[in-house]
């Protein structure tokens, strides 16, 4: 049996089989657009899914989910400690917790305020399980009891609107999709700066409906919102340099711009007295040059 005759160059193909040329930087692009097309897709539906499904997790089974008190009362407690701080610290917590009890009513849900008072920087921001943290910093820069309802009722309404735990439900998701890529590291940064760049709307959204829930508050408790900017106005007085109202840094910021929530608060406000503070939340300014944001 003879063996067969074998071609001297390679055959040419049929003249039906689409052989086409195509350069490598082209097939690049379109696997990056597809691969940046798919995450985007999977975090904008698990993120929905996650807010849709958190709101619906018993708010006790979220409390359970907090480190526990003892770990709270080391972040919480002044590090020099003396009876006279020990008394303040908690005159000022007593206050703020009534402050907020008088803005939220009888069926509020069950809240932990903690005061920070080595912290200097302006800030107040709720966690998971129903506590919410104000500084001495926030104190300090705040005049009218009006404009500390304005952060305080904020931040509860992150805790209402169960933004603490959807937020969580969220990271986990987006986790579980950059484990799903695996260890190749052009894809993961491709991964992380997608899935960052999408939840930051989510943050956004929350922040502005945090705002209207303080805002309805506010209404209520002093028949009127005048004041409500105050601590905004600190921050935009800060940070007015460096502030744009490009479409770019809106896209990748976490909060709204300072100059749209203040438009948002002055669009609604009616004519009213500013209430004082009381005196126990009175603190000496000691830091006036620093600002931040409530979250």
């Amino acid at each position: 049996m003879t063996e067969p005759e074998l071609p001297n160059a390679n055959p040419k193909p049929p003249e039906h089989i689409n052989n086409r040329y195509e350069h490598p930087f082209k097939d690049l692009l379109v696997l990056v657009v597809g691969v940046v097309g798919i995450l985007v897709l999977a975090t904008l539906l698990l993120s929905w899914t996650a807010s849709t499904l958190a709101p619906l997790l018993p708010y006790e089974w979220e409390v359970g989910l907090l480190q526990s008190d003892s770990e709270t009362q080391n972040l919480t407690q002044p590090q020099a400690s003396s009876q006279i701080q020990s008394q303040n610290h908690d005159a000022i917590t007593t206050e703020l917790a009534a402050l907020l009890r008088r803005l939220t009513g009888p069926d509020a849900l069950p809240i932990r305020l903690h005061y920070l008072p080595d912290q200097d920087i302006p800030n107040a921001f709720a966690t998971l399980g129903g506590h919410i943290f104000v500084t001495r910093g926030l104190l300090e820069s705040i005049e009218s009891e009006n404009g500390l309802a304005m952060v305080l009722a904020h931040e509860y309404a992150h805790v209402e609107l169960r933004h603490p735990i959807t937020l969580m439900m969220e990271q986990l998701s987006i986790g579980f999709v950059l484990t799903m890529i695996g260890s190749d590291n052009v894809a993961q940064l491709i991964a992380q700066n997608t899935a960052a760049v999408t939840a930051l709307s989510f943050s956004r959204e929350m922040e502005r409906a945090a705002d209207r829930y303080a805002l309805e508050a506010l209404q209520r408790h002093y028949g009127h919102t005048v004041g409500a900017d105050e601590f905004f106005l600190n921050i935009q007085e800060q940070h007015q340099p460096f502030e744009s109202d490009s479409r770019w840094q809106q896209m990748l910021q976490t909060h709204p711009l300072t100059s749209e929530r203040i438009e948002v608060i002055r669009s609604g406000a009616r004519m009213g007295e500013l209430t004082p503070l009381p005196k126990a939340l009175r603190i000496t300014l000691s830091t006036p040059d620093k600002t931040s944001d409530i979250q």
